[in-house]
């Protein structure tokens, strides 16, 4: 006996929408949503414009990174840094850590920096401002300083420079402040970044994972005592060396304590 159709045809007759559905094309994927989301561009160039506004300001942060043991063991080291602002030209900054205690100048001519524990300093002739100087430590002698992306003049454009995706996560807190939690994704390394809610648009912890080394280590800091209307005197940025310092060739002792930025 021939198979039977008589199920197939009732079925059809029955349903006869489904003969239709069935004849349909598949339907066109959703959309992908945009790469660079509307919301996280505008919180971050609100934080950005917020900055560029104040001419001087001060603010500390607690930095922490990730190292690898020769064992292979990752472990954590740690900075504190109190920092001095003065647009366009100034910068003055104390740091305390685990491996190194360092004070740094910049007076609009050179940049000074000393290295507490061996008492030697170095000293560089640098462009006359901040961003330039920035630029020229990075080039030439391979120091970054740790947050420069966010004293940039315009940080905004510095930090999106090489930005492949940009997420807003919605909001959370660092500590007892509530933020906007941005996520960025570019070659090499993700980053993200908390920035205070409301009429305050600082930035409050910065993590950075480095995607292309062993272990995926991190940088993160936590930014506090903001302080954008700063009362910072110009000796405030000129080297203050104790007597018998020992003059040394300028730069990073160990280029992999140098800093972290997220465009590397």
């Amino acid at each position: 006996m021939k198979p039977s159709n008589t199920l197939l045809i009732l079925t059809l007759i029955a349903f006869p929408a489904l003969a239709c559905f069935a004849a349909d094309p598949p339907a066109a994927p959703p959309a992908p949503p945009p790469a660079i989301d509307p919301k996280a561009d505008a919180v971050l160039k609100q934080m950005s414009q917020h900055l560029a506004a104040a001419k001087r300001f001060t603010f500390s942060s607690h930095n922490m990174i990730d190292r690898t043991l020769a064992s292979g063991q990752k472990v954590q080291v740690a900075r504190n840094q109190k920092v001095a602002v003065r647009r366009p030209d100034g910068i003055a900054a104390a740091v305390a850590g685990d491996l190194d205690d360092l004070q740094i100048w910049y007076d609009g001519k050179r940049v000074t920096m000393f290295n507490v524990r061996d008492n030697t300093y170095g000293v560089a002739d640098v462009p006359p401002t901040l961003d330039a100087t920035f630029d020229t430590l990075a080039q030439k002698y391979g120091l970054v300083f740790p947050l420069a992306d966010l004293i940039f003049s315009d940080s905004y454009k510095t930090l999106t420079e090489n930005v492949r995706s940009a997420q807003h996560l919605g909001t959370g807190y660092v500590l007892d402040v509530k933020c906007h939690h941005l996520a960025f994704r570019q070659e090499g390394v993700d980053w993200q970044i908390w920035i205070e809610e409301g009429a305050n648009p600082v930035p409050r912890k910065v993590v950075i994972t480095y995607k292309e080394s062993a272990g995926y280590p991190q940088y993160i800091a936590l930014l506090s005592d903001w302080n954008l209307a700063a009362d910072v005197p110009d000796s405030q940025f000129t080297a203050k060396l104790p007597a018998g310092a020992k003059q040394v060739d300028f730069g990073p002792a160990d280029p992999k304590r140098a800093g972290a930025r997220p465009k590397e």
